[in-house]
């Protein structure tokens, strides 16, 4: 299965943050030689627009940097960091909103940071990046977005393979991407509804609606022989009219690929 494209939007939300950012770097020290305040604040939101930045664009070895020690340790964060790897860890990061004067809280050594993150399929989260001081740098402590767990409890052969086939799938179906869910439906699956092109995007609305997010549990994904099974969950609607509805899809291997052979989802 061709591997979807990543795409991504960065926002700083303020108008002229990232000057403000780069020229805070010269600001002057506080009386006691130690960096001012808002030194410190300048400093910690170029460190985390910096990672934020090299999340979206997939460069994992320039995440895996930003890193502490003890986050790289107690996640168990692989070295090398691959794209797969990071990902599974946090999904695709499409944009992200950092106001700098109101979200960023510095005391000593330690900084919070609330950041507004959009990643595909799982819509916009409020999240909380903790830094820390590291040989001088403000390094990455905690981020509530990345679950590294995933690496671990879903990484036996094909069970991994179902995960990621699912995902992209799911994400293609939330950003309407009629072309790759008809590359990735099981010829079965074509011929019982009579699918000979990819919908259009008025028929694609009206078999699927308006969805928002899902989820599934990697450790649910049930592999036998050349099929897999997992239940999957899907918000649909628009702000303040969500509704989710939870179903059982079914996904087939075909050569070397996984696809979709059932997904009630779609109503005909």
């Amino acid at each position: 299965m061709g591997g979807r494209s990543k795409r991504y939007l960065l926002i700083i939300a303020a108008s002229g943050t990232v000057l403000l950012v780069v020229l805070a770097a010269f600001a002057a020290f506080g009386c006691n030689g130690e960096p001012a305040q808002e030194d410190q604040v300048s400093q910690v939101a170029e460190a985390a627009t910096a990672f934020l930045n090299a999340c979206g664009d997939l460069q994992a070895e320039e995440v895996r940097s930003f890193f502490s020690q003890d986050y790289l340790q107690d996640n168990q964060v692989p070295d090398p960091l691959t794209q797969d790897d990071l990902t599974a860890a946090l999904g695709y990061l499409n944009s992200y909103r950092l106001l700098p004067d109101q979200d960023i809280t510095v005391e000593g050594d330690r900084a919070v940071v609330s950041v507004t993150i959009e990643t595909s399929g799982k819509g916009e989260m409020e999240e909380t990046m903790v830094f820390v001081q590291e040989d001088g740098l403000w390094k990455v402590e905690s981020f509530t977005a990345m679950d590294w767990s995933t690496l671990t409890t879903s990484s036996d052969g094909e069970q991994k393979e179902v995960e990621q086939a699912l995902n992209e799938f799911l994400i293609a179906c939330i950003d309407s991407d009629t072309s790759y869910i008809f590359e990735n439906l099981s010829e079965d699956y074509k011929e019982k509804h009579r699918l000979e092109k990819p919908w259009t995007a008025a028929e694609y609305s009206g078999i699927f609606g308006t969805a928002r997010s899902f989820d599934f549990d990697p450790n649910d994904i049930e592999v036998e022989n050349s099929g897999a099974e997992v239940d999957v969950t899907i918000e649909f609607g628009t702000r303040g009219n969500l509704e989710s509805e939870t179903s059982r899809v079914h996904l087939v291997k075909e050569g070397n690929e996984w696809l979709v052979d059932s997904f009630p989802f779609f109503i005909y």
